[in-house]
């Protein structure tokens, strides 16, 4: 095998070995709504806890990220 050669396979293993190895961190909190759309426990508390916002403006926000369930949406207006 020629130089050139060793060196373009050298570099494919470099590559192909370091996919995947940037995978952000800690997903312990993440949530998926009913439309496959993943959000964070942080969302949430971020909406419930804003003070610009009132009940109707909160509900459409976590209608928005996929939440569904009415009783649901009630709880977390309580946060």
């Amino acid at each position: 095998m020629n130089r050139s050669g060793g060196i373009s396979i050298a570099l494919m293993a470099l590559m192909v070995g370091g996919c995947g190895s940037a995978v952000p961190g800690d997903f312990s909190n993440r949530l998926i709504g009913a439309d496959g759309q993943l959000f964070m426990v942080e969302d949430l508390e971020t909406i419930a806890r804003d003070p610009d916002l009132d009940d109707e403006e909160r509900r459409e926000l976590f209608r928005d990220l996929g939440i569904q369930d009415e009783q649901l949406i009630d709880a977390l207006l309580d946060l």
